[in-house]
């Protein structure tokens, strides 16, 4: 399909003509807002509206949208000089996906004979009872995992 037959597609559905007029607004509202963002904070946050001269950013996490609320006014002010139509900044946080499953503690590697053999000496060695007997315990654990 041609991109004119796309375009007439388009203009002559008038739910299809709304919403491209409005992702139009958007990418030149992105175009400025990233014009006018440290680049540092662009990979994290991104430009998803405008309600009323409110310009919504989202940001992927609670640190970039703190840092972003501070910038707000002097980001207004930049926006302002671009010409954009934009009278405030409402900043939500919007994470992009979910996190990922959580990563499972590493694996312990198993304690050497000799380690094993240092700590059943060591628990003999010991007075205190309460201490003799969590080393032996934990020597004949690591004992049968090894």
């Amino acid at each position: 399909m041609s991109n004119r037959k796309l375009s007439a597609l388009i203009g002559s559905n008038s739910g299809l003509s709304a919403l491209n007029r409005t992702m139009q607004r958007i990418t030149a509202l992105q175009r400025l807002y990233e014009a006018c963002t440290p680049p540092e904070l662009l990979p994290a946050s991104r430009v998803v509206g405008d309600r009323g001269g409110i310009l919504m950013i989202a940001a992927d996490n609670g640190a970039i949208a703190a840092k972003l609320r501070q910038l707000a006014p002097r980001l207004l002010k930049n926006l302002q000089k671009q010409r954009a139509e934009v009278t405030g900044i409402h900043i939500q946080v919007q994470v992009l996906q979910p996190a990922g499953r959580p990563v499972p503690a590493s694996k312990k590697s198993p304690l050497s004979i000799d380690s094993i053999e240092y700590i059943e000496e060591l628990s003999q060695r010991v007075k205190d009872p309460g201490l003799r007997s969590a080393l032996s315990r934990f020597a004949a654990r690591r004992r049968a995992r090894a």
